[in-house]
């Protein structure tokens, strides 16, 4: 059964199978101002598993040239890819794995659809991309796809923006949207954005109390205020597995006190400290194991681990209190949890797939949600300003509700990658805390190429990774420079208003506005606009490794311009008259520079 609605050039198809028994089915349109909303509601008289229905919207591809969407999708897989895919590519979104939005855009970076769904839990499959047969573009959504529990309802709204506002506006619009509905964020506290020191890159699973201590109090001299303790630190191996997950004890020959490790953090070097945990994994090795190797929804043999079944109360009683008991025992700050885009109910098998009275719901989505519930809920018991951290893929509006730290996934070395995730992150994510991936470089690198990855993860709050000892004396220059150049305009970076244009192109440029002054960093030959939204003081960052930046004004203006390095070392300062249109102006590469208006020429 199809039933059809349209507006404008768009259509809107809802196809059901006729397999369902007495089955209700409303499918209806609505505005609010220049909003459109279709609306589905599903309602059956008798409890049964409700099968695949899709939603298929078509719209003509007028001015309308690439598509954003939350998170690495796209055919082949490419992590930088944000061009108009072929519509069969689609992604699956669900609690613990990205969000059901899109927006298809103008190369002039305008709003041309931008889409979302009301059910951000449940497990749909989204397709967004051109359908060659009909030139058109199209959007399409699967419900029930996923192994599902009988029910007799679902309602479920879909908004549909069209204004032809910037895309940025249209993305922030849905994260604002969501935010206002049934997906509030988790508040936010100071300690969210202080500058991470983290082990992971480092030392990866190598970790020694004293070193980790030494380590730390290097980082605060170079600017870190905040430590990840990463894999590593519980009981078992080196190995780049997780047989040993399950039980997290302290590994007491790597660790021999922990508190201790804590307190001297908090108490001598003043940092204050988080610890990595990976939620889903128990594996053989651990001595739970066969408490619990009936209650996982399968076998991990990449990870060497079983994935814990949430449905069950036990599991998620039992994942919760370990949380709460790190917390409590060691005096950590938060916790950083890792790889719950684990629970995939499309791998479950054997057991995990047939019914059983000692879980309370059938539903994996619901049962996530539950876990995340009881992890956020008994921290801040225990600790009022407590913070969490999830990690792409894993950053939808439902996580926002149950952490208040969403970090960039891992892209060692990619500062490219890093940068984009990071405005993907910033613009969906609202007031929620946005970390970069772990900056790691060589030690043979140039400064002004160490520096790129710090200018390239400005508008988050910065994480690193390297091994203090390996860092050259310019090197450790360039990082106490940058951290301390991010502290001094934190609140211009990540509270002020922020534009990013050309996703296709890995946004070229990015600035923040906050009251009258603006900073933009520009990482490509490509005009950067100046002096056109109110702005009287300007910091402009040059991440295009080109001793230049093109600079573009509506009308002439005579500006103070003082220019540094890109280890914060000063360089000149002049005043020039920024003619009407494009002027070339010289900056160090890595470097920037300050310009302040003097008067109208």
């Amino acid at each position: 059964m199809i039933y059809s609605l349209s507006h404008g050039d768009l259509t809107a198809d809802l196809m059901v199978g006729e397999s369902m028994q007495e089955l209700d089915v409303e499918f209806s349109k609505r505005q609010d101002g220049d909003l459109v909303y279709l609306d589905i509601e599903l309602n059956s008289t008798v409890v049964q598993k409700f099968q695949e229905i899709q939603l298929q919207l078509k719209l003509p591809f007028v001015d309308m040239h690439s598509c954003w969407t939350p998170g690495i999708v796209g055919n082949p897989i490419s992590i930088r890819n944000k061009g108009i895919c072929e519509w069969r590519y689609g992604f699956e979104s669900k609690v613990s794995k990205l969000a059901p939005v899109a927006c298809l855009y103008s190369i002039d970076n305008h709003n041309r659809l931008a889409v979302a769904l009301s059910d951000a839990t449940e497990s749909v499959v989204f397709h967004v991309g051109a359908y060659e047969e009909e030139r058109v573009a199209l959007v399409l959504l699967k419900f029930f796809s996923e192994e599902q529990p009988p029910r007799q309802h679902y309602r479920v709204s879909l908004r549909l923006d069209m204004r032809p506002q910037a895309y940025y506006r249209a993305i922030q619009d849905m994260a604002s949207w969501y935010e206002e509905g049934r997906y509030p964020h988790m508040p936010v506290p100071e300690s969210a954005s202080l500058p991470v020191y983290s082990t992971w890159y480092a030392f990866h699973k190598n970790l020694q109390q004293e070193e980790v201590l030494r380590q730390c109090a290097a980082a605060k001299e170079l600017g870190c205020d905040l430590l990840i303790l990463d894999d590593g630190w519980q009981a078992g191996d080196s190995d780049r597995d997780y047989k040993y997950c399950g039980d997290w004890q302290v590994d007491q020959e790597r660790f021999a006190n922990m508190r201790n490790l804590v307190d001297q953090l908090h108490n001598t070097i003043d940092m204050k400290a988080m610890l990595w945990m990976s939620v889903p994994f128990v594996g053989r090795c651990s001595q739970i194991w066969s408490d619990f190797k009936e209650q996982i929804l399968f076998y991990s043999e990449k990870n060497d681990a079983g994935v814990f079944d949430p449905r069950y109360p036990s599991v998620r009683q039992h994942i919760a209190n370990t949380c709460q008991r790190l917390l409590a025992e060691y005096d950590f700050d938060g916790l950083k949890l890792d790889f719950i885009d684990e629970f995939d109910m499309a791998r479950a098998e054997g057991k995990a797939l047939q019914p059983d009275p000692l879980r309370d719901t059938e539903s994996l989505q619901q049962a996530v949600e539950m876990l995340l519930a009881e992890i956020r809920f008994s921290l801040e018991a225990l600790k009022e300003d407590v913070l969490i951290e999830f990690r792409q893929s894993y950053v939808g509006p439902a996580v926002r509700h149950y952490g208040n730290i969403l970090r960039v996934h891992d892209c060692p070395n990619d500062a490219i990658m890093n940068r984009m995730s990071i405005v993907d992150l910033r613009l969906f994510s609202g007031d929620t805390a946005v970390h970069s991936d772990m900056i790691i470089w060589s030690p043979q690198d140039s400064v002004e190429s160490v520096s790129l990855h710090f200018i390239n993860t400005l508008f988050a709050v910065p994480q690193i990774s390297p091994n203090v000892d390996q860092l050259s004396q310019q090197h450790k220059q360039v990082v106490k420079h940058w951290l301390s150049f991010w502290q001094r305009h934190k609140a211009l970076l990540l509270q002020g208003e922020l534009t990013a244009i050309n996703p296709e192109m890995q946004y070229p440029i990015i600035s923040s506005r906050l009251g009258d002054e603006m900073l933009s960093a520009v990482f490509a030959e490509i005009p950067v606009k100046v002096f056109d939204a109110g702005e009287k003081f300007l910091y402009l960052v040059n991440g295009s490794m080109k001793p230049r930046v093109i600079v573009e004004t509506a009308q002439a203006r005579s500006v103070r311009v003082q220019s540094f390095d890109c280890k914060g070392q000063f360089q000149s300062e002049q005043d020039l008259l920024l003619e009407a249109g494009l002027n070339e102006v010289s900056l160090a590469i890595s470097g920037y520079a300050t310009m302040s208006i003097l008067n109208k020429a």
